[in-house]
């Protein structure tokens, strides 16, 4: 079996699941599932990691992550290690609680957000002791399952702080009312029958997609001279600075302006200058001191960045236009990370 590779760059999609060692349990009553989330939530305030979708079993659990920063491998580190050191405490244990590492699918959002979503929230009645149970018992199960985060999907409540939903509803037509009942129907047609897992189109045990998404990976990622795959995740340490000037000028292409307009203090262009700072924030953060930043932007402060990057993070999850917008401009931009 070929070993994954650890495939990190801004704004990739990832299937994440992790087992108890031996496959032993990883929850041992509710109390263990709550701080397991609110770990997970820290963790992804602390690494400005998205969760899409998650359940948690008995002795593993499912995300489906997007990591803006190309964090997965410091993310899931510091994660794990948070809830393992509550888990031994707590239950007077000692040793490893995950079998091995935990496994991620590099993933092509566009062709398989919606069936992984699915497949996720479909866990709990996959088991065994459940699956030949008829539809209508598996759907009135799925509903009452308090560890996964379907119910907040179909009923647009009781959500969890630190979730992100607009991405999979945008695909049913958005997070309203009829986008809900869209998505659980889907979710309802996949108890039906045998469907079949989507993890099983995954390529060389790392990449699931189209065949022009596995070329893409392989030739931008896992070629050239030299190229140690186990090396791999820690290029991105290693890579120099984007300079601000390039990432103004892919800016001011999308929105059909001139990149001095947006790289001056005060822009009239207030959305595209919002976006030239976030994408500035993302690229940079840890290559570029952010009074260096704040220089090259305008002469503004750190601070103003920092303030900058939280408004747009709220106003993300409410405008899916800007969002693909500013997916787009992360392609482009790729090539000279």
């Amino acid at each position: 079996m070929v070993r994954p590779f650890r495939i990190e760059y801004p704004n990739a999609w990832y299937h994440v699941t992790c087992r108890g060692i031996e496959r032993s349990s990883i929850f041992r009553d509710d109390n263990d599932q709550k701080r397991f989330l609110e770990a997970l939530g820290k963790s992804t305030e602390v690494f400005r990691v998205e969760v899409h979708s998650y359940v948690l079993m008995s002795n593993h659990f499912h995300f489906l992550l997007k990591t803006p920063e190309a964090n997965l491998s410091r993310f899931m580190q510091r994660f794990n290690t948070a809830y393992t050191t509550y888990f031994n405490l707590r239950h007077k244990r000692a040793g490893h609680l995950y079998q091995g590492r935990y496994k991620a699918l590099l993933v092509e959002a566009d062709a398989y957000l919606l069936e992984l979503s699915r497949y996720i929230h479909l866990n709990p009645v996959r088991i065994k002791k459940y699956c030949e149970l008829p539809t209508a018992e598996q759907w009135d199960m799925l509903k009452k399952y308090r560890w996964s985060s379907l119910c907040a999907y179909i009923r647009g409540n009781g959500r969890d702080e630190f979730m992100h939903y607009g991405m999979v509803l945008d695909y049913m037509g958005g997070d309203d009312r009829k986008g809900r009942e869209r998505y659980q129907d889907f979710v309802v047609k996949g108890l039906s029958g045998k469907l079949e897992s989507p993890l099983k189109a995954a390529r060389e045990n790392a990449i699931l997609g189209s065949d022009s998404f596995v070329v893409w990976v392989k030739e931008l990622f896992l070629s050239g001279e030299g190229f140690r795959p186990q090396a791999y995740s820690h290029l991105k340490t290693i890579r120099e600075p984007v300079e601000i000037r390039k990432i103004a000028e892919a800016v001011a292409r999308e929105y059909g302006i001139e990149a001095e307009e947006i790289i001056k203090k005060r822009s009239k262009f207030r959305e595209a200058r919002q976006v030239l700072l976030e994408i500035s924030y993302r690229l940079n953060l840890r290559k570029k001191s952010m009074r260096q930043m704040g220089a090259e932007l305008g002469g503004i402060s750190g601070e103003q960045i920092s303030q900058a990057h939280n408004a747009i993070q709220a106003k993300l999850q409410r405008d899916s236009r800007l969002q693909r917008r500013i997916e787009t401009l992360f392609s482009q931009l790729q090539l000279i990370i």
